[in-house]
């Protein structure tokens, strides 16, 4: 897929955005008899728009004998336009995330600016799990797919995941345009223990019988974000302690401006 035409559904609705900012800077109309206002197009002529959060997971512990966790996302979000976002968490301590911050100056003057960031700080410290014969299944399953702008999907099944999705976007009709994104995950003194459990099945005088249960994490996408335009991010995770980000940031000034 070719990079201008995998931003297309996302300059369309930067585009739509654009002409409402450019048609409110427009004068009133005046009468003979009324002084029209004056507006100032200057340096300080601009647009912000601006996500900043932080995920924190301190001192937990969690104990799960022979627990079922399971997040599905199946046969959704097809077909979707604009922005979309999606978290699923099952177990205990997940923390999940989507961010867009879009920024959009007029083209009125050449100097204007437009500016777009998002930040994140995922922090998991002194956390404790024990998992006994538990069993814990992400899936994403036949989902997004034909769906055009930003979607961002996020599952997660166990204990302390943390997901993050991120997009910054700024578009500016004068020379300046700046879209950034921050990320920072930390994660320590994470203690986790997994065993089989053992259960009796059968027995006799002689031969009891006893099966092993283990722990099992599986993270599984499926036939999804087929045919997606735009910009897609998928975060899946099983287990205990993952940290997940996806960011995009995407700057567009005008060309004739410089």
């Amino acid at each position: 897929m070719k990079p201008s035409s995998a931003l297309k559904p996302l300059v369309f609705a930067l585009a739509a955005l654009m002409a409402v900012a450019a048609q409110a800077t427009q004068p009133p109309p005046t009468t003979p008899h009324t002084t029209p206002p004056v507006i100032y197009y200057g340096y300080d002529s601009g647009a912000t728009a601006g996500v900043a959060d932080a995920q924190n997971s301190n001192h937990n512990g969690v104990i799960n004998g022979g627990t079922h966790n399971n997040a599905t996302v199946n046969e959704s979000i097809k077909g979707s336009e604009g922005n979309v976002g999606v978290n699923v968490a099952s177990g205990s301590g997940n923390q999940q995330d989507n961010a867009v911050a879009i920024a959009t100056s007029d083209e009125s003057f050449v100097f204007s600016t437009a500016t777009a960031w998002t930040s994140a700080n995922q922090t998991s410290s002194f956390n404790g799990a024990l998992n006994v014969g538990s069993t814990n299944n992400a899936l994403l399953n036949n989902s997004a797919n034909g769906s055009e702008g930003n979607v961002g999907v996020n599952i997660a099944a166990g204990d302390f995941n943390q997901q993050k999705n991120n997009l910054a976007i700024a578009v500016s009709g004068g020379r300046v345009a700046t879209a950034g994104t921050g990320a920072s995950q930390t994660s320590n003194n994470l203690l986790v223990v997994n065993e089989s459990s053992l259960s009796l099945v059968s027995s006799n005088w002689y031969y009891p019988v006893y099966v092993s249960t283990p722990v099992t994490n599986n993270a599984t996408m499926n036939s999804s974000f087929n045919g997606i335009s735009g910009n897609g991010g998928a975060n899946i995770a099983s287990g205990v302690g993952n940290q997940q980000n996806n960011s995009l940031s995407i700057a567009a000034g005008c060309k004739v401006c410089m």
